[in-house]
């Protein structure tokens, strides 16, 4: 047993490889004229248009007319996280949350640019990835966009030693003829992130917030979750600029969104909705776990210290709160944007530094300018 496990240890991922080139021998192509046809038909979509993650879902459903598979993983590079989150799953409900930013099988086709051929019981690591996607089998296949590797496809069979070096080569050509289409969506990914940054703050900016609270209520729809929308406000900012001028306004607004930024869960979006007024989705959360975080934002912004242009200029802010919660208080996204505005303006008539929820008001004055 123990000779076992030191196997399972020492076997070198190099031998995962399948040796490829950018041709198919006349043997292969007789063998798999149908799957050929299925890459001459991927490149005749190398003109169409679509986003990134649009082509990832392309590029696993050509894979799936080509190999036959019981579940897939497909990473690639985000420009915004510098990392390789997964993009798109096939065959799977719940991902693992510890797959969600890429696995052992990607980070050796990263290394070694080639597929990578697994079975279980060669490889300890393996044989865990393996075990948790309860798959027996899988076959790996880099993605290249802009002469690097950028992500991969990963395919998985329930049944042991269910793919082969045949399999393996022509999913290569495959990615292969996608590399222009992916350098031309990656590098769209890329200017569709910047038109959606905050160039003061680094924030997402409204319309992506807007955008994302559509996605976001779909889901909730979907599954029967709860949202949370946090709308914030920073107390007394137009004093402070008064005071100090707009290039310490600017600074204190980008501390801000530090301080909201920190501890927040992948899933959370925060954004600016103008001047200093700031937005926060919070997916899957109730009114209570809301609250616990606009407490300890709250709590940050209080404490906190801002220079005001240098380090003897120290300003003391505070921060007023509003919530509303899909589906209790409001269900169509518009509604849902006002009563959590309608709860932050009670949280700054009654003298701001302070959390309101919408639920709790028993009135709803008319928004005025504060």
């Amino acid at each position: 047993m123990l000779s076992d496990l030191q196997n399972l240890e020492s076997f070198p991922p190099e031998r995962f490889v399948v040796e490829v080139s950018a041709e198919l021998d006349q043997e292969t192509i007789q063998r798999h004229w149908r799957e050929v046809n299925t890459i001459l038909r991927l490149s005749m979509l190398g003109a169409l248009p679509m986003q990134l993650d649009a082509t990832l879902t392309m590029l696993c459903d050509f894979a799936a007319e080509m190999v036959q598979f019981d579940s897939g993983l497909v990473y690639f590079w985000e420009e915004s996280s510098e990392q390789m989150p997964l993009r798109t799953i096939r065959g799977m409900g719940e991902v693992p949350q510890g797959l969600l930013r890429g696995n052992i099988l990607n980070f050796w086709a990263t290394k070694f640019g080639r597929p990578l051929l697994v079975s279980r019981g060669m490889q300890a690591q393996t044989d865990s990835l393996l075990t948790e996607l309860k798959a027996q089998s899988a076959l790996v296949i880099p993605l290249v966009a802009s002469n690097r590797v950028l992500g991969s496809i990963q395919i998985f069979s329930a049944a042991p030693q269910a793919f082969n070096a045949d399999q393996a080569r022509l999913l290569w050509i495959m990615s292969l003829v996608a590399e222009n289409i992916l350098n031309r969506e990656h590098a769209n990914e890329g200017l569709l992130t910047f038109a959606f940054t905050d160039y003061l703050t680094g924030l997402r900016t409204r319309g992506y917030f807007e955008q994302q609270l559509d996605l976001e209520l779909k889901r909730c729809e979907r599954r029967k979750s709860q949202l949370s929308l946090l709308m914030l406000d920073i107390d007394y900012f137009k004093s402070l600029n008064d005071r100090h001028g707009h290039h310490v306004g600017d600074q204190v607004l980008r501390d801000v969104a530090a301080l909201l930024t920190k501890d927040m869960r992948e899933i959370d979006t925060v954004a600016r909705y103008g001047g200093e007024e700031f937005v926060i989705i919070l997916p899957e959360t109730t009114a209570f776990s809301a609250g616990k975080v606009a407490q300890r934002i709250r709590h940050s912004i209080d404490h906190a210290k801002f220079f005001a242009g240098s380090a003897n200029a120290v300003e003391h802010l505070t921060m007023s709160i509003g919530i509303a919660v899909y589906p209790h208080d409001a269900r169509f996204k518009r509604d849902l944007i006002e009563r959590a505005d309608a709860a932050l303006y009670d949280a700054k008539s009654r003298g701001r530094n302070q959390v309101t929820f919408y639920a709790d008001l028993t009135t709803q004055p008319e928004r005025e300018a504060g």
